[in-house]
C-alpha cells in the first residue's frame, strides 16, 4: 500500500511538471512574455498561479510557500538576491503598457523572506566523483556555472582572486542588497553543491595560466572574470582626464570601500559631488553619496525621454528615487574638459550631447561644441562603466585579430581553444541575471563536451510571445511602499516587503497570458489531475460566431477547410476558462472533466 502511494505521489509529481509548447508551424517556444525575458527562463506564470492560491493565514500559508520556494531554487539558487536587484521580466509583462506590470520582483521577495533560512537546511548534494572542471571567478556566472555542473557529479574547483565571492554583486548598495542576505545565498551555494573554493588566486601576470589548470587535471575551464577595469573619461576619442588630479577617483571603488567599511560617516559633507554616468551604477554611486552627506549631481549624456534610443539607461526607481532624496541630475551633456587648480578639481566644462548612439545603434556620440556651460564641484566621481582585463586573454590567446574574445555565442567555447569558455560580464556587459544564464549554458556546454556530444543540438530556441488576453479592465499596480526620504538617508532597505494579502492580490493580477501546458500550477495545486482536452464537434456547431467574439485569449478562429464554416480552437492559446462551453447554443464545445462526477459526489454526501 505505502509502495502504492509512493508511485501515485510521483506520477501525480511528474503529471504537473510544465511542458514546452511548441508553436506550429514557427517551431518556436510558445511561452509568455515574463518567461521570454527572464535570462534563466523562470515558470513565472505558474509561480504566480501557486501564489494567487494561497491561504491568508501566514501559518497554513507556509509550507506552499517553502513549496514555491524550492521551486524557484531549482532553477534560480540565487532568486533571493533576483528578488533585490533584478525585475527584467516586469519591463516585458504585457501589463506594463495598460496599469503597469505584475510587480514579480516585489513578490518573489514576499518567498525568499520566509525562505532564507531553509537554505541552511538544504541537504547537499552526493559527493561528486566526476571529472574535475576548473571555473575562474566567483560572481553570479561561474557560481552559477559551478552549481549545476555539480548537480551532474562533476567535481569543482572556483578560483576568486579577491577574497570574497559575489563578483559584481558586492559593489551594490546594501540598501539595495543586504550583505547578509548575499553571504547566506553564495556561502549555502557552495555548502550544496560541494564545491571546493579558493580565493585569492589570480590568473596570469604571475598567477595560474590554463595551462597550469590543465595539467593539474581539469578537462574543462570556465572563465567568467568579470569587468574589473574601469573605462576612462573621454571625449572625441581622447581621455580627457588624469589620473593623479585629486578629487577624482571611480564611483566602483567608492562603492566597495563603503560596502566593507572603509569609508567613514559623512565624507562628503558640505562637499559638491559629482557623478557621471547614466546607469544604473550611477545612481548606485551618487545615492551612496547622498548618504554620506554630499551636495550631488548626475550627469550623463542620454536625455530624460527613456523612450528615445537615446534615453537615460537608468530604471525609473533609480531615477524617482534619486531625485526624491536631492540629487539633481543634468542630461545631455558631455564633458571636454576637466579643469583644475594646483593640482585639484575645480569644474568641468560641458558641451551638449546631440545622439548618443548612430543609427546602426552603435554608442558613437555626437556633441555641439558652441553650446558650453560649466558645472563646479569638489569631487568628480566616474561610472560610465567597466571593461574587462585584457591582458590575461591576449597572454592566453584567447582574442581575435581585432582584440576581442572570440567565442560560440551559444555555446560559449572559445573559438581559439578547445575546452575552454568564457561568460559573463567578461564576454558582455549586462544584468547579474545575464551572467547567471551564460553560467547554466556554460554548464550545459561543458558537460556535453566532457561527454561527447553535440555541443549545439536543440539549443538556441528562439520564444513566440503570448498576446494579452483580452480585458474591458485591467487591475491597477499597486504602488511600491518607500519608506519617507528623511528616514531612508542610510544603508537599510528602504523598501518595505509585500505582506500575504498584498503578495496574494499582485499574484491574482496576473493574466496567465502563457499556455495552460506549460503552466500547470492548478496540477500542481491538486486543484485537477491533469490539463483537460477541450473539445469542438463540427457537426454541432452552426458557425453562429459567439464564442469567436467571447474568447479573451482570441483562441477561436474559423475554419472554412469543410462544407462549412465552423469555429477552429487554438488548444496552445485556450486557457479551459470554459466561456465559450457556457455561451455555446449548440452546445458543440465540451471540455472534459470530472465536474459531472464531483457534483454527483457532492449531492450524494449531503
Amino acid at each position: 500500500m505505502e509502495r502504492n502511494r509512493e508511485h501515485h505521489a510521483a506520477s501525480r509529481q511528474q503529471r504537473s511538471q510544465p511542458e514546452e509548447v511548441i508553436e506550429q508551424p514557427g517551431g518556436r517556444l510558445y511561452v509568455p512574455p515574463c518567461q521570454a525575458a527572464c535570462p534563466l527562463s523562470e515558470d513565472i506564470q505558474r509561480n504566480n498561479a501557486m501564489i494567487s492560491m494561497l491561504p491568508l493565514d501566514i501559518d497554513k500559508a507556509r509550507e506552499q510557500i517553502l513549496r514555491i520556494g524550492d521551486e524557484i531554487y531549482e532553477k534560480n539558487p540565487f532568486f533571493l538576491l533576483c528578488s533585490y536587484i533584478c525585475g527584467l521580466c516586469e519591463k516585458q509583462c504585457n501589463y506594463k503598457d495598460k496599469t503597469g506590470a505584475i510587480r514579480r520582483r516585489s513578490v518573489v521577495g514576499f518567498i525568499g523572506e520566509h525562505y532564507g533560512h531553509r537554505l541552511d537546511s538544504k541537504p547537499a548534494f552526493p559527493t561528486p566523483t566526476g571529472e574535475k572542471v576548473a571555473v575562474i571567478g566567483g560572481g553570479p556566472s561561474g557560481l552559477m556555472c559551478a552549481y549545476f555542473l555539480a548537480q551532474k557529479g562533476y567535481r569543482l574547483t572556483l578560483m576568486e582572486r579577491s577574497f570574497h565571492l559575489g563578483g559584481a554583486l558586492r559593489y551594490i548598495p546594501q540598501y539595495r542588497l543586504p550583505r547578509h542576505v548575499l553571504s547566506s545565498v553564495t556561502h549555502n551555494l557552495l555548502r550544496i553543491a560541494r564545491i571546493q573554493l579558493r580565493l585569492g588566486v589570480g590568473m596570469g601576470d604571475g598567477g595560474k595560466t590554463i595551462d597550469n589548470l590543465e595539467n593539474e587535471g581539469y578537462r574543462a575551464i570556465y572563465i567568467a572574470t568579470g569587468t574589473p577595469s574601469p573605462r576612462p573619461l573621454t571625449y572625441e576619442e581622447e581621455t580627457v582626464i588624469r589620473s593623479d588630479l585629486e578629487g577624482v577617483a571611480y564611483g566602483m571603488g567608492l562603492l566597495f570601500g563603503v560596502n566593507h567599511g572603509d569609508v567613514p560617516p559623512g565624507l562628503y559633507r558640505g562637499r559638491r559631488v559629482i557623478v557621471i554616468g547614466g546607469g544604473n551604477v550611477a545612481f548606485d554611486v551618487a545615492r551612496t553619496a547622498r548618504r554620506l552627506e554630499g551636495d550631488v549631481t548626475v550627469l550623463c549624456l542620454e536625455n530624460e525621454d527613456k523612450s528615445s534610443k537615446d534615453g537615460i539607461p537608468a530604471d525609473v526607481e533609480e531615477i524617482e528615487g534619486a531625485t526624491q532624496e536631492g540629487i539633481d541630475i543634468v542630461y545631455s551633456r558631455g564633458v571636454a574638459e576637466v579643469v583644475s587648480e594646483e593640482g585639484s578639481f575645480k569644474k568641468l566644462r560641458l558641451v551638449r550631447c546631440t545622439s548618443v548612439f548612430d543609427d546602426d545603434g552603435r554608442f558613437n556620440p555626437r556633441f555641439d561644441p558652441n553650446d558650453v556651460t560649466y558645472l563646479e564641484g569638489d569631487v568628480l566621481l566616474i561610472a560610465i562603466g567597466q571593461g574587462p582585463e585584457r591582458t590575461f586573454f591576449q597572454h592566453e590567446g584567447l582574442l581575435n585579430d581585432k582584440g576581442r574574445l572570440d567565442v560560440d555565442p551559444l555555446t560559449l567555447m572559445s573559438n581559439r581553444r578547445k575546452g575552454v569558455f568564457i561568460g559573463g560580464d567578461a564576454r558582455r556587459i549586462g544584468f547579474a541575471m545575464e551572467a547567471m544564464s551564460d553560467g547554466l549554458a556554460a554548464a550545459e556546454s561543458i558537460d556535453r563536451y566532457i561527454t561527447g556530444e553535440d555541443l549545439k543540438a536543440g539549443r538556441g530556441k528562439e520564444f513566440e510571445r503570448a498576446a494579452i488576453p483580452n480585458s474591458s479592465s485591467y487591475k491597477a499596480q499597486p504602488p511600491l511602499s518607500w519608506a519617507p526620504v528623511d528616514e531612508r538617508l542610510n544603508f537599510e532597505p528602504y523598501e518595505k516587503p509585500f505582506t500575504l494579502e498584498e503578495v496574494v492580490e499582485e499574484a491574482r493580477r496576473c493574466l496567465s497570458c502563457g499556455p495552460c501546458l506549460g503552466c500547470k500550477g492548478c496540477v500542481a495545486l491538486n486543484l485537477q489531475p491533469e490539463i483537460r482536452e477541450i473539445q469542438l464537434s463540427r457537426d454541432r456547431c452552426s458557425g453562429c460566431g459567439i464564442c469567436v467574439g467571447l474568447c479573451p485569449y482570441d483562441a477561436i478562429g474559423w475554419d472554412e477547410s469543410g462544407e462549412k464554416r465552423v469555429a477552429s480552437i487554438d488548444t496552445l492559446k485556450c486557457k479551459r476558462c470554459g466561456v465559450c462551453v457556457a455561451a455555446c447554443p449548440s452546445g458543440a464545445i465540451s471540455i472534459e472533466d470530472e465536474l459531472p462526477q464531483s457534483v454527483e459526489g457532492v449531492c450524494a454526501s449531503l
